[in-house]
């Protein structure tokens, strides 16, 4: 245990296809991504916190915060390739890909898939997941869903889960969140696959390992907060900074670092 080290990517880039320039919005004076660098600091169990991006104007602004970044390629066109090349020259066992959109991401729940990386270190791949809370979500096509198998194996992932016919619980679906981890072999091989059909026509980076046949763990997270997509989620962001406790907490220490 004591030769694992988790070091943690977050993959950001300015030309998003539905809200460009997302990475630099500002909240509480502070631009998104590095508010999400920050609570990742704040887990402190990574061995190191980068961020991955091909925008110079995303390094400055980290930098001048004094953040860590390393420049990447501009051709890739899924995070996960992003991450596994600034990971072919770290130091680490193992890496989480934390989105740079994922600004309501909890330190806690950072440090829960650790623990999930620390007890069977040998899995290659695993992703957050968070409960359904409504049904709406189940057809919110910025959402990607998953099912899950009764040893929370993550089977399938899709946008619009319509067609299915749940309970008030919508077991066996779950959210998938935009946090992904990867023994540092798992990554560096996940970038050598072959783009599979589901992967490039549902723009999912799960679908590739699954396609491929291999294990995909889910490590459940509290809650299924919002990542920003678009201007609409945005708004959601800045609600529920507002209005949920643990999330008021969690931006009280942000400022103040």
């Amino acid at each position: 245990m004591n030769d694992i080290k988790v070091a943690a990517i977050i993959p950001a880039r300015m030309a998003s296809s539905r809200l460009l320039g997302k990475p630099l919005i500002e909240f509480e004076g502070i631009p998104m991504i590095e508010h999400v660098r920050r609570r990742v600091f704040l887990c402190e169990s990574f061995s190191e916190v980068i961020v991955a991006t091909c925008d110079a104007i995303i390094q400055e602004t980290v930098e001048a915060f004094g953040g860590r970044v390393v420049m990447t390629s501009n051709e890739h066109i899924m995070a996960s390739d992003r991450v596994a090349e600034v990971a072919m020259n770290l130091d680490c066992t193992h890496v989480i890909n934390v989105q740079g959109d994922e600004i309501l991401v909890m330190p806690d729940d950072l440090s829960s898939m650790i623990s999930s990386i620390l007890v069977a270190p040998e899995v290659q791949y695993w992703n957050a997941i968070a409960p359904i809370e409504n049904r709406e979500e189940l057809v919110e096509t910025s959402i990607v869903k998953c099912i899950i198998s009764n040893t929370g194996r993550i089977l399938y992932c899709a946008r619009n889960f319509a067609h299915l016919n749940l309970n008030k619980t919508f077991e066996p679906v779950r959210k998938i969140l935009g946090i992904l981890g990867y023994s540092r072999e798992s990554l560096l091989a996940f970038s050598q696959l072959s783009r599979t059909l589901l992967e490039i026509s549902q723009s999912i980076d799960q679908l590739r390992i699954i396609e491929h046949e291999i294990p995909l763990l889910g490590v459940p997270f509290k809650k299924g907060y919002s990542g920003i997509n678009d201007s609409r989620e945005e708004q959601i962001v800045r609600q529920t900074l507002q209005e949920d406790s643990a999330q008021r907490s969690i931006l009280g220490k942000i400022l103040s670092l």
